[in-house]
């Protein structure tokens, strides 16, 4: 059973936007920039064959031609959804094989990203750790839509544990809440594979548990491979499995009592419907009040200080209308919008 929710005060709402400002990939060029590490690791020319079945002029050589990364999953979760529809028997490439291909992609951005993460790490930037310092002075609550363990490891070093994910008990100082998963979250099947010193449950029992790795890098094996839970980045996302729903409830309370909210890097895309939602719930709470486990509702805390820092117009108008009232509003970068002093 999830703990019950402490009252926020301050909330940040962080997307790929933080990450791209150290040096990760953004969703348009991602799979332009992985593509030389699936060449190395011999993926490369089974994604080619599906990336061109969808997209017929794919030319590896042109860097215009590659797909957007949440397009291309998302085509092949079409494919795999209609595998048997769309043709009188198997063939020569059969849904296992699909399978195959998607999962070397995830697991080839998962291990990319991790060594990004230790380069951004080796020498952090200024406007980083003063926000690191922010969110800790502050004790916020954190929803990040990143998969990265960038803010893990600068918020909660060796005091990682369940209470850091808000999946645990209580604890004081910043809490992390991550709806799309992480890079250091395993399921059961793996877990059991790692010392017990090297990690904890987050969420369920038994063959549904879901433990996380507490050294801030992959698993290390030479036999095994450690796929972490993370949702993929396709139209039609699914939540249907712990700790998700523990998590986006998570994020309503702390939404519903905030005082103040940042989005920082985060351009709620179109076709984010689960993170729209919830943000609408989270907004509308504060002015109804959250409802209480008897049906009513609780008192609200009144509307919250929104504040918008992306560079894209686009990001601003999305926002504005999912929070429902005036936002303000910085056509920043965050370095940009920390260095002219937006945390002081």
């Amino acid at each position: 059973m999830p703990t019950p929710p402490r009252p926020a005060k301050v909330v940040y709402v962080i997307g790929a936007g933080l990450s791209a400002g150290l040096e990760f990939p953004t969703i348009s060029n991602l799979l332009y920039r992985l593509w030389p590490r699936l060449v190395s690791a011999g993926h490369a020319d089974g994604i080619a064959e599906i990336i061109r079945f969808h997209h017929p002029r794919f030319d590896p050589a042109k860097p215009k031609t590659f797909p957007n990364i949440e397009t291309l999953l998302s085509e092949m979760q079409a494919n795999a959804a209609l595998f048997d529809a769309s043709r009188p028997a198997t063939g020569g490439f059969t849904p296992e094989e699909l399978e195959r291909r998607q999962t070397n992609l995830l697991f080839g951005l998962a291990t990319w990203f991790h060594e990004l993460k230790a380069k951004a790490l080796s020498t952090p930037p200024a406007w980083l750790a003063e926000l690191v310092q922010a969110m800790r002075r502050e004790e916020a609550e954190v929803i990040s839509f990143n998969w990265d363990l960038v803010l893990d490891e600068l918020l909660f070093g060796d005091d990682l544990d369940s209470g850091s994910y808000a999946l645990g008990p209580a604890r004081p100082g910043p809490r992390l809440i991550k709806p799309h998963g992480s890079l250091n979250w395993y399921g059961e099947e793996d877990a059991r594979r790692l010392p017990d010193h090297k990690r904890f449950r987050l969420s369920g029992s038994g063959s549904d548990a879901v433990y996380a790795f507490r050294p801030y890098r992959a698993p290390l094996s030479r036999r095994h491979r450690y796929m972490p839970i993370i949702v993929p980045p396709v139209y039609a996302k699914t939540f249907d499995r712990e700790p998700s729903r523990s998590l986006w409830r998570e994020a309503v309370a702390v939404l519903g009592t905030a005082t103040e909210v940042r989005f920082l890097g985060y351009s709620l895309p179109d076709a984010d419907f689960h993170a729209r939602f919830i943000l609408r719930c989270g907004f509308h709470n504060q002015t109804s009040g959250a409802i209480s486990p008897g049906g009513g509702r609780l008192p609200a805390t009144g509307p919250a200080r929104v504040t918008i820092v992306d560079p894209s117009r686009k990001a601003h108008i999305r926002i504005r209308a999912a929070v429902g009232r005036r936002c303000h509003s910085h056509r920043d970068t965050i370095k940009e919008w920390i260095d002219g002093g937006g945390l002081r």
